[in-house]
């Protein structure tokens, strides 16, 4: 496999820097900013995520990201430039003792140059600088790179005490079995699938679900690219420890004080707080009147013919004003034992398509059984969910009759989280 030439810090690294050029630009034109990333429990700057920037005709800096994807610039330019910037980050974290992380971005296509025996460049700068390698992040960009290099390169710096973060998680096809393989400490969601999951449906549901499979392997959750205070809200929804965007600063050409955002972030917590609580009155207003419905029905259900003896009773505007879909009957054991009563266009409905099948793998069904032993009419009411047939989010509520059979009845979810649907 090709070697890059490893890094040097010898004293002529300064004149170096001076005489290379990439695109046209030389070295000098490039440095090195920081975002801050506020930890959402303390409030508090945690870090800073480094990032390269270019000055431009005007003396402004931009983004200096183009370079590094432009194909027609020689690699081991890219190389050079990239671990002068790093170096930059790490000389500025030293600087600062004990005052946050760093994290460095590391392209998968610098790993997959490496060979087998070379040393790490970003460990050789650590060790020779005297930083802290508690205080390093190296976010990895999830969806490049060989898998089999990237677990020997992350397993290398966990043993060295660094920390890894998978970048962009969710915006490519293989963000799971890179959890499961490098078992990394944090993971920051994909800037673009975030803000689409703001705005709710199907993209909510999927940024929710992923989240919960990172938080169950252990991961801590970093949210980048927030802007606004729904953004802000929707990260807290998403069990986000550290949120990261303009909504706090751009890339700064220093490091703040840690204390910077401390009032803005607790205001945008009690923001949040006091929507969630009101969203959290309303579903549970609305949980106790499909409760009241649900108790009312079974007391009215006759044994011979269950649901003919409740039909006609039923009122069609209290069932649509409660977002009743449709109700059925199980026996004990899970086992469909009635059609299904589909609430639909005014009228009452029958299907008998599920008659007979068996729903106690549903997490709710195991509840029911258990609450049933402890409290007679104890209703039990599921996560939200995507009705197969509908595309709706909504929950089933169920209750014990007698203890011999399960009334289940799904209705529209008023979703306690804060996003439109």
């Amino acid at each position: 496999m090709y070697k890059l030439q490893k890094f040097s810090s010898s004293t002529n690294d300064a004149a170096n820097h001076h005489q290379h050029t990439i695109g046209g630009y030389s070295f000098n034109d490039f440095k090195t900013f920081y975002q801050p990333i506020v930890e959402l429990s303390s409030g508090k700057v945690a870090g800073y995520e480094a990032l390269a920037r270019r000055r431009d005709q005007s003396a402004d800096y931009v983004s200096a990201g183009m370079i590094f994807v432009d194909k027609s610039l020689p690699c081991e330019d890219k190389l050079l430039l990239d671990r002068s910037l790093r170096k930059m980050a790490l000389l500025k974290t030293l600087a600062a003792q004990n005052t946050g992380f760093i994290t460095l971005n590391i392209s998968p296509d610098w790993i997959d140059f490496l060979a087998d025996d070379q040393t790490i460049p970003t460990l050789n700068m650590i060790k020779q600088m005297g930083v802290d390698p508690s205080r390093v992040i190296v976010e990895i960009t999830e969806h490049c790179g060989s898998l089999d290099n990237l677990k020997r390169l992350t397993q290398a710096y966990h043993q060295a005490g660094l920390q890894v973060a998978i970048d962009d998680f969710g915006a490519g096809a293989s963000q799971i079995d890179r959890v499961i393989e490098l078992e990394p400490d944090f993971i920051k969601l994909d800037m673009g699938l975030f803000k689409a999951a703001v705005q709710g449906g199907y993209a909510a549901d999927v940024v929710l679900s992923i989240v919960s499979m990172a938080q169950r392997a252990g991961c801590k959750i970093i949210c980048e690219g927030v802007e606004t205070e729904d953004e802000f809200h929707f990260a807290i929804e998403c069990g986000a420890d550290f949120i990261q965007g303009w909504l706090f600063d751009a890339a700064l050409s220093t490091w703040v004080s840690a204390d910077s955002y401390l009032r803005k972030t607790n205001h945008l917590k009690a923001s949040f707080l006091r929507r969630k609580s009101q969203r959290l009155e309303s579903s549970a207003r609305h949980n106790k009147k499909v409760a009241r419905t649900l108790l009312s029905l079974s007391r009215q259900l006759d044994a011979t013919d269950p649901l003919a003896s409740i039909v006609e009773t039923l009122s069609i505007e209290d069932m649509c004003r409660l977002g009743v879909l449709q109700f059925f009957l199980c026996d004990q054991d899970g086992n469909q034992i009635s059609d299904n009563v589909i609430v639909s266009s005014g009228c009452l409905k029958m299907n008998d398509q599920y008659l007979g099948y068996n729903w106690s793998h549903r997490p709710y069904f195991p509840i029911l059984h258990a609450m049933n032993q402890l409290q007679n009419e104890h209703v039990v009411v599921s996560e939200p969910y995507r009705d197969i047939s509908t595309g709706q989010l909504c929950k089933t509520h169920g209750v014990f009759i007698s203890g011999v059979c399960v009334l289940l009845i799904d209705v529209l979810a008023e979703d306690v989280v804060l996003f439109q649907s």
